[in-house]
């Protein structure tokens, strides 16, 4: 049985993202799996899992904005910036409740970052956590990401803060942490960290990883997979006819001219640009996602559904 769609799982503290897809993909015996959004070994909460020709969705999915609540311990500064990693400088410095509201505002709207030396980020081809492990010296850019907000949600003491932040893919939330300690002189690191949302999604429809792993192998999995459409409901569309999705299929472009009158002004302000992604469906069918390309639609990923 062919299965394809979109598993939410509400992954524990403790293991990586990968090991949530090898446990999926061997339980299922399907190779095509995969995550959209890494969550480190030490973040818990939303992983998005596809399977099957979800796959080509990933990218759309990695887009939309994330929602966090992470906990930052002042004081020390790691080699991680999180818990997981040894202490390389501490401080009696503590900041006041004043001095977090006043500093958190530095880092909302487009800010530049640094990722952590310990992130996935390619350096000369080589990821930057395992140069990291391996104690080689190399710098990191500065990455423009953007963080629509970043507020407290408790005080929990002078050597403990929890925020709430909502922000764009690449952001790197140990980083916020890491960044708003150094600019307050106090040092600090993430020792919570975890996922409530991605776009529309939370972990309310997600399912726990230890349940998972008892739904796995049998037919319970099946309710808890969305199917690809409804993952990707959001995104603008336009219908085709029969005879057009066979035109697609073969690797031909159709002339926005041919399309029905209704989808072309329901999207004309979407077809004015190149950049804009959409979805080509025929009878609520998946059929691919099209860009406009000289007054053509042409489809850039292909469903096979």
């Amino acid at each position: 049985m062919k299965i394809n769609g979109w598993l939410f799982v509400d992954k524990p503290e403790g293991i990586s993202s990968r090991k949530v897809v090898d446990l999926i993909s061997n339980s299922l015996s399907i190779k095509k799996v995969g995550h959209a959004g890494t969550l480190d070994p030490m973040a818990s909460g939303l992983l998005p899992i596809a399977i099957g020709e979800a796959t080509k969705s990933i990218a759309v999915i990695q887009q939309l904005k994330k929602r966090y609540k992470f906990s930052v311990k002042w004081g020390e500064k790691t080699s991680t910036d999180d818990k997981m990693g040894s202490i390389i400088s501490s401080t009696s410095i503590r900041p006041n409740l004043k001095n977090i509201n006043k500093n958190i505002k530095k880092f909302t709207g487009k800010i530049k970052q640094i990722p952590p030396n310990f992130s996935a980020i390619k350096v000369n081809g080589k990821r930057a956590y395992k140069l990291a492990r391996n104690n080689e010296e190399f710098l990191l850019n500065a990455r423009t990401v953007f963080v629509e907000s970043l507020k407290i949600k408790k005080y929990i003491d002078r050597d403990h803060c929890s925020f709430e932040c909502v922000c764009s893919k690449g952001t790197y939330v140990r980083a916020l942490g890491r960044d708003l300690g150094e600019v307050m002189n106090c040092f600090g690191h993430l020792y919570e960290l975890r996922r409530t949302h991605i776009g529309n999604f939370s972990t309310k429809c997600a399912i726990l990883l230890d349940l998972s792993e008892k739904l796995i192998h049998s037919s319970a999995i099946l309710k808890n997979i969305l199917p690809i459409e409804k993952v990707l409901e959001s995104l603008p569309f336009i219908n085709l006819t029969k005879k057009q999705e066979i035109a697609i299929r073969n690797g031909q472009r159709i002339c926005l001219d041919e399309l029905n009158e209704g989808d072309k002004n329901k999207n004309s302000f979407l077809f004015k640009s190149s950049d804009n992604l959409m979805i080509c469906k025929n009878e609520n069918r998946l059929i691919c996602f099209f860009k406009i390309e000289n007054n053509f639609v042409k489809p850039t990923r292909v469903f096979n559904l």
